[in-house]
């Protein structure tokens, strides 16, 4: 009797252990390579679903016609209007065919030890220091970036796609200097081709403080004495 006691109890004990090391905040609906490979364009998720102060995500509007970055648990789009120009408005809800977001998000300073990073220096800084943890990651900066590249898909209507070249036909890119706002990016090592691409662990959207610019971060670089990191798990 004493040993079936001791194996169920041992056996309550791994389960409670085995729950609390799954307790991210951070959930995705949908997966990248679906939208890119099989043409599944339409929204999974309606960002007004999300609303609280808490709550940041990332992902493309349905249909690929522009880029979403939820932010404090309000909704912000980005779409084309030309080469040179593209239009940011905040508004009640969009749909996504994937979307990764992170809810009751707890955010803590990290410490950032170059002097300048890169979008590549910035993944295998948060690589580094979180090495021993196999769950996705929240990332913000806030402040002055350097130098910013920033896309908006702009899938025109009708087209059908099943390559990750034709969804990107009509994507276009901007480049911008000195400019402040935020980056807000999610990074893990296990979901290539679900919110990150297959050559990547972080994938990152930014937004203005003046709400004139939002995109898919594809470039940047500042320097870390002008930016705060704050991470959550």
């Amino acid at each position: 009797m004493l040993k079936n006691i001791i194996y169920i109890f041992s056996l309550l004990l791994l389960a409670s252990c085995t729950k609390s090391t799954n307790t991210s905040s951070i959930k995705v609906v949908g997966e990248m390579r679906d939208v890119m490979w099989k043409g599944d364009l339409k929204g999974k998720i309606a960002t007004d679903s999300l609303n609280n102060k808490e709550t940041y995500g990332i992902g493309p509007i349905e249909f690929l016609k522009g880029e979403i970055v939820l932010f404090e648990g309000q909704t912000f789009v980005s779409k084309v209007i030309d080469s040179v120009s593209h239009q940011v408005t905040k508004i009640p809800s969009v749909r996504a065919p994937f979307f990764v977001y992170s809810t009751n998000s707890d955010l803590k300073v990290v410490e950032l030890t170059l002097d300048n990073y890169s979008l590549k220096e910035i993944e295998e800084h948060i690589d580094s220091v979180y090495k021993n943890y196999d769950q996705p990651i929240l990332i913000r900066i806030d402040g002055l970036f350097d130098n910013i590249k920033v896309h908006s898909v702009n899938l025109p209507e009708g087209k059908k796609v099943s390559s990750p070249e034709e969804a990107h036909q009509g994507l276009t890119q901007y480049d911008f200097k000195n400019i402040s706002g935020s980056l807000i990016g999610f990074f893990s090592r296990n979901h290539k081709a679900v919110f990150t691409h297959d050559d990547s662990f972080f994938h990152a959207h930014f937004i203005s403080d003046d709400l004139e610019v939002l995109g898919h971060i594809d470039e940047t670089d500042f320097n870390s004495s002008k930016v705060t990191m704050k991470v959550s798990k």
